[in-house]
């Protein structure tokens, strides 16, 4: 029985994520097939950086097909014919539904409506099944999550100049604690908000028992010297 701990003091987004979970020992080959079987051609990977001096991954996505706008049914197709397992298309598919759910909310349009914009890009794709594939193979039985900062500014998106958190984060961080930070740009995307809302069961400040791998995850946002990254915990019962 192993919990996955999510430290996401310094933010979340679902590249941290994947990246996090590759220094806990994930192997991306398998989900780079699936994807090709899909009809997605990209490579990916996970190399080792250092950022503000500590150790950690960053995701790599190189893909050489543009990815055109796309409504949920095209979303959930290409997840149908990914070669995965069942649980993880199906807890893929309904993240997307609640993430289309969320952007419908927040714009008041009707969800057959909703354009993915960015969230149709194939990197969307990959950190929302990837987190479920990840999860599945590092054998995790719960996840558990720490408090999410509070985080200001502005956005630039297909939708125009918007308040952070973006609508749809925030749409999808009700109901989970937060606390205040003095960041000014994004360090929760609607992505990672989307993987906090999936997969966390239960929101605690820190993990009990036995910390038996660790990962750190950075993102593509310049934090500075605030920098650190989404640390990743498995941990087993010390009984």
């Amino acid at each position: 029985m192993k919990t996955l701990f999510l430290d996401c003091s310094f933010g979340i987004a679902g590249d941290m994520f994947l990246a996090a979970s590759c220094g806990l020992g994930l192997d991306l080959a398998p989900l780079q097939n699936a994807f090709s079987t899909a009809g997605l051609e990209l490579t990916l990977d996970a190399p080792e950086v250092r950022i503000g001096g500590l150790a950690g991954r960053q995701l790599a996505i190189e893909s050489s097909s543009s990815q055109p706008l796309r409504h949920l049914p095209d979303i959930l197709k290409i997840i149908e014919a990914l070669p995965l397992s069942d649980g993880v298309c199906a807890k893929a598919s309904a993240a997307f539904t609640r993430l289309g759910e969320a952007e419908a909310a927040v714009h008041g349009m009707p969800l057959d409506h909703v354009h993915f914009h960015e969230v149709g890009a194939v990197d969307t794709l990959i950190d929302v099944v990837g987190a479920f594939y990840a999860v599945e193979q590092l054998g995790v039985s719960q996840v558990q999550c720490s408090p999410l900062p509070w985080f200001r500014g502005r956005v630039h998106c297909a939708h125009g100049i918007l308040p952070l958190p973006a609508p749809a984060a925030l749409e999808l961080m009700k109901g989970k604690p937060v606390f205040p930070s003095d960041f000014e740009l994004e360090i929760i995307t609607p992505t990672g908000a989307l993987i906090v809302d999936q997969l966390a069961d239960s929101f605690v400040t820190g993990p009990t028992g036995v910390v038996v791998a660790s990962g750190v995850g950075y993102g593509t946002t310049d934090l500075g010297d605030k920098n650190r990254g989404l640390r990743a915990l498995l941990i087993e019962p010390w009984v």
